[in-house]
């Protein structure tokens, strides 16, 4: 049987509420490490020590000013390092370091603490169903940070 189409079944709406819900939650448990979730991208990607600040915004979706600010905050925390390359001194490849390491694992365990609440009425099978499709979508709309 077919549910009835309103703006409160939608996929739209319950993904706005749970994400709301996702995001608040994931975000004190990241204030204890003085990190927000926007940061988390750039802690993800950064690992491989490759990309510069502009490639990184680009990867994210945000605006360079936008990535220079979020990379301030880590370098603050001493968890990012710009390198400057010697091919091009005014290209600076974005590093994670030790601590920036230690950190977004801490990140991943924070997310995953998270993930085992939101799914708690799940099977794991449907859990992993529904991370599964989460991705697809996600990738169907350029949304990509490994």
């Amino acid at each position: 049987m077919a549910h009835q189409q309103t703006v409160a079944t939608s996929c739209t709406f319950l993904l706005g509420k749970l994400g709301a819900v996702a995001s608040s939650r994931f975000a004190e448990r990241l204030a204890g490490l003085g990190i927000k979730p926007r940061h988390c991208a750039v802690l993800e990607l950064a690992e491989p020590g490759k990309l510069s600040q502009l490639e990184l915004a680009s990867r994210i979706g945000v605006t360079p000013s936008v990535v220079v600010d979020m990379l301030d905050e880590l370098e603050a925390l001493g968890a990012i390092r710009r390198v400057p390359q010697p091919e091009d001194r005014r290209r600076r490849v974005v590093q994670l370091t030790d601590a920036g390491r230690e950190l977004r694992d801490q990140a991943g365990r924070a997310a995953h603490a998270v993930d085992t609440e939101l799914l708690r009425g799940l099977s794991p099978a449907m859990a992993e169903e529904l991370r599964a499709a989460l991705v697809t979508m996600g990738s169907g709309q350029g949304l990509d940070y490994t």
